[in-house]
């Protein structure tokens, strides 16, 4: 099966910060990295390390960064056959300053990714059993339009849609993204993010989300671990021990891993301790695609900290693992 993936990819350029500044500082980086980044790139990465079948629509420009911004895709072996070259853009660019505590605020120049044009459906859905949208390629441009379609196709094929929501959507288009809720099978978000939807807490947020019509809605909680809720149930998951160097890209790895657990059949909550596992992985590392993590990796998080890691383990085998629902 192949999760089509839709959403920016970034070459993204990574400080660790002696401490954050005020406007107008001066402070110094302990440490400097050039590396692949992008949310739609980290999905369809993570995806594919954890052994799925992913498949990237995005695009970059003719220049030195396109190779940075795909290289770790191109690695874990992702079809990038409808990743686009601009002619004229620039590839994304996302400066991540990462504060001494491990927290990640990005400075982000979306580029080549806001131009997407809309591919081959027959092509593009070949094979496709789910279609995950990263949040910023809903906020603007032929992007936009083209996600909106590829949305609409993916109705008309009855394939699941998820969608991990980011601040600049939930800050400028709150409306928008309600009226779209029924469209998705599952709707991911950060504390952040649920707030500033709800302009509250992440409750209130997952509440409103739930009422117009997502029918599953996982807040990824940070070291508070995930809450994913379904109706009015709840499930509270905690997170895995970490030593957090960098939070970049912990989102992504959390929502690759819960997709890819949840589409094999998974219950809802050993998808979402996957995902734990995944985020635990990444912050514990700096860099955002080069840290996610393959099965082995996952596997030994849910080792050396214990918790299912016999049931859990069946999710990696090629067999259809029968430690969930039934799809």
């Amino acid at each position: 099966m192949v999760f089509l993936v839709v959403g920016d990819a970034n070459a993204d350029l990574s400080s660790t910060l002696a401490r954050f500044p005020d406007e107008g500082d001066d402070v110094a980086m302990t440490a400097l990295g050039y590396s692949s980044g992008g949310s739609g790139a980290n999905v369809a990465t993570a995806l594919a390390k954890l052994g799925a079948r992913a498949r990237l629509v995005t695009a970059v420009g003719r220049d030195p960064g396109a190779d940075v911004a795909l290289q770790a895709a191109k690695q874990a072996g992702v079809d990038l056959s409808f990743v686009e070259t601009h002619p004229t853009q620039a590839t994304g660019h996302c400066i991540v300053a990462i504060s001494p505590g491990g927290e990640r605020t990005f400075l982000s120049f979306r580029g080549a990714n806001t131009a997407v044009t809309c591919p081959d459906f027959a092509a593009v859905f070949e094979e496709v059993v789910h279609l995950h949208v990263a949040g910023h390629a809903l906020l603007e441009g032929e992007q936009g339009t083209t996600t909106l379609a590829l949305m609409e196709e993916a109705r008309r094929r009855q394939i699941p849609i998820s969608l991990d929501v980011c601040l600049p959507l939930v800050r400028t288009r709150a409306a928008d993204l309600l009226a779209l809720a029924p469209r998705f099978s599952v709707l991911f978000g950060n504390t952040s993010e649920l707030g500033a939807l709800a302009r509250q807490d992440h409750e209130a947020a997952t509440a409103a989300l739930l009422a117009a019509g997502v029918p599953l809605v996982v807040g990824k909680l940070g070291a508070n671990g995930a809450v994913v809720a379904e109706g009015s149930a709840r499930t509270f998951l905690p997170a895995f021990p970490a030593d957090v160097r960098d939070t970049t890209g912990a989102g992504d790895g959390f929502v690759a891993a819960f997709l890819y657990a949840w589409r094999r059949g998974a219950t809802l909550e050993h998808a979402g301790r996957l995902g734990n596992a995944a985020g635990a992985h990444v912050v514990s590392r700096l860099g955002a695609a080069a840290s996610l993590p393959g099965r082995e990796e996952l596997l030994q998080v849910l080792s050396t900290h214990g918790g299912e890691l016999a049931a859990l383990q069946a999710l990696f085998t090629d067999e259809k693992p029968s430690i969930g629902r039934e799809t």
